[in-house]
């Protein structure tokens, strides 16, 4: 009935593949809303999980779509594409970045590199990941303190071609805990000795207050991975960097997304220990 009041150029073939294109993005886009919809009304469900869905939805979606649409107009593209072969490479040479983050991006799926909510590190770029998409990474910049950088919590939007080339360190890969390390410098002539007890009792006064959530996790590593889990007893390690200072390395059990309070509860619990300790010596001599 529509066909008398098309143009002339316009065929049969032509009509019915644009409407089974639109009846295919109709049909999409209903089944993305009523998904996302349901996803949403899972309050049961921890955020970072719902989002990793919201994801997987999108993602899929508009993968099904391009599959659809490319054997919907399969005839005319193979047609198009016959004649077109010399523009086609130029395409491909002017869309390389935008291929190789198609790749990145396929690289990333199928190898498990990480997903919404992880906490990664992609060349120096440390934080969580809010997005994933055919073309790139949204990360939330991790609060972590860094003398060098006075601003963090930005977002980060980072090229999934980087990932053909730059390792990713994935921070929650083998659970929500990690060992986080914390340094602290002293002159030759202090007492290291003290230093290092001051700085076992503030670790070890902080990570009783998780213990049992850290074996529970050494546990599940065990379990899961088939993993000696490392050491949950905070200790410190000595190193001599120059002539004139004596660094100690405390390391440490802490939960993801709590190492800069932490670093910063240990260094104050560490530093009223130390002057708690001078001025006991001071009132002795």
């Amino acid at each position: 009935m529509l066909r008398q009041f098309l143009p002339d150029f316009i065929d049969k073939a032509f009509f019915h593949d644009l409407v089974a294109s639109l009846l295919l993005l109709i049909f999409l886009i209903i089944v993305r809303a009523v998904l996302r919809s349901a996803i949403l009304r899972r309050e049961d469900l921890p955020v970072d999980t719902r989002r990793r869905w919201l994801i997987s939805v999108r993602n899929t979606i508009l993968l099904v779509m391009m599959l659809g649409l490319a054997l919907i107009w399969s005839n005319e593209i193979e047609a198009v594409a016959v004649s077109m072969v010399a523009i086609a490479a130029a395409i491909v040479i002017a869309n390389k970045e935008l291929i190789l983050c198609m790749l990145g991006s396929i690289y990333r799926t199928s190898t498990h590199a990480y997903s919404a909510g992880d906490r990664i590190e992609i060349r120096g770029l440390r934080g969580q990941v809010l997005d994933t998409s055919l073309l790139a990474t949204t990360l939330l910049e991790s609060s972590q303190a860094n003398q060098a950088k006075g601003t963090v919590g930005r977002t980060i939007t980072i090229p999934n071609s980087v990932l053909l080339s730059e390792p990713v360190y994935n921070e929650t890969k083998l659970g929500s805990y990690v060992i986080h390390t914390i340094h602290v410098e002293l002159g030759r002539g202090e007492d290291w000795q003290r230093a290092e007890r001051v700085l076992l009792d503030a670790a070890s006064a902080i990570v009783a207050g998780y213990q049992n959530e850290l074996e529970a996790h050494r546990r599940e590593i065990e379990q899961s991975f088939a993993l000696e889990s490392p050491s949950l007893s905070p200790r410190v390690r000595i190193a001599l960097g120059d002539h004139e200072t004596i660094s100690l390395h405390l390391q440490l059990p802490v939960a993801l997304g709590e190492r800069s309070r932490t670093e910063q509860q240990i260094l104050r619990l560490y530093l009223a220990g130390a002057a708690t300790n001078s001025a006991t010596g001071t009132e002795k001599s």
